[in-house]
């Protein structure tokens, strides 16, 4: 029965093995054809990019039934929300949310018993790639916050030296540094060169973030460019608004602390307080 077992193992390996080469193989030649440059990452980042491809093509599969559904348009917004993380395509988060669903059935039931349970536990561990777009979502958010009003300021210094809109948005996208909202501007620049008007790329932008201050901004930008206003003076108002707001929602931040103090001073620092205060009196001792 040990050397059955071992044989099977064995063979499970040189399959996976064979499976894996021909993968590789594969990748690299398409990188080859669709670039001069050779692959130069290291033999750990070959097998990261692989592997995604891998999950990819078996999330497509799921994707294919699932384009037009509502569970389907949820996860895309929900990728666009975190910013497509890592490069990330719908059907690699399909693939993933497929491969972790499998996985955690199949270890429930091996390890734990029952049908019930596993299929529990396969949901729950489908749901994982969403906590972390979840998470990723929340740091854009508060990146994309952070660096609003300076954009906005960068923007008011060069349409006020006569630059039009979209001249001034190619140079601060140039001359800033990456980060999120950087980002969302390129993709405005994007569409723009692609043949959509200033106001159709500033809808695009304010649908892919759930920022209030960014939707205010392309609100006010579309307003103003439909009534042929001056964009400088507009910036300069909306970039004070933004920075009052922002400073009443650290004050409302700063007040929720007292609320959210009392849980650990009831649950923990109370109680030792008072077996510091109180323990030596059920002891025995004196104060």
């Amino acid at each position: 029965m040990v050397w059955l077992l071992a044989a099977f193992c064995g063979g499970c390996l040189v399959l996976v093995t064979l499976w894996y080469g021909e993968m590789e193989s594969g990748y690299l030649i398409r990188q080859q054809l669709g670039s001069e440059i050779p692959f130069e990452g290291t033999q750990l980042e070959l097998l990261t990019l692989v592997l995604r491809e891998a999950v990819e093509t078996c999330g497509e599969v799921l994707w294919r039934r699932l384009a037009s559904s509502t569970m389907g348009q949820a996860s895309r917004q929900r990728l666009t929300a975190a910013g497509h993380a890592a490069n990330m395509t719908i059907q690699e988060l399909w693939g993933w949310r497929l491969v972790l669903a499998l996985g955690g059935v199949g270890y429930i039931y091996i390890f734990r018993g029952g049908a019930g349970l596993a299929c529990l536990g396969g949901y729950l561990f489908s749901r994982l790639p969403y906590l972390w777009l979840a998470s990723v979502a929340r740091k854009r958010e508060t990146a994309i916050r952070q660096a609003l009003p300076g954009i906005l300021d960068l923007l008011v210094i060069c349409t006020g030296a006569g630059l039009t809109f979209d001249a001034a948005v190619a140079i601060m996208v140039e001359k800033s540094d990456s980060n999120p909202l950087i980002d969302e501007f390129m993709q405005v620049l994007h569409h723009m060169k692609m043949g959509d008007s200033r106001q159709e790329a500033l809808r695009r932008m304010s649908a892919r973030c759930r920022q209030p201050d960014v939707r205010s901004v392309c609100a006010t930008l579309i307003q103003a460019d439909q009534l042929g206003t001056s964009i400088s003076s507009t910036l300069m108002l909306l970039a004070n608004q933004i920075r009052i707001n922002q400073a009443h929602r650290a004050e409302a931040r700063a007040n929720q602390a007292p609320v959210k103090l009392l849980f650990p001073l009831i649950f923990f620092i109370f109680p030792s307080l008072l077996v510091v205060l109180f323990g030596p009196v059920f002891l025995g001792g004196t104060f």
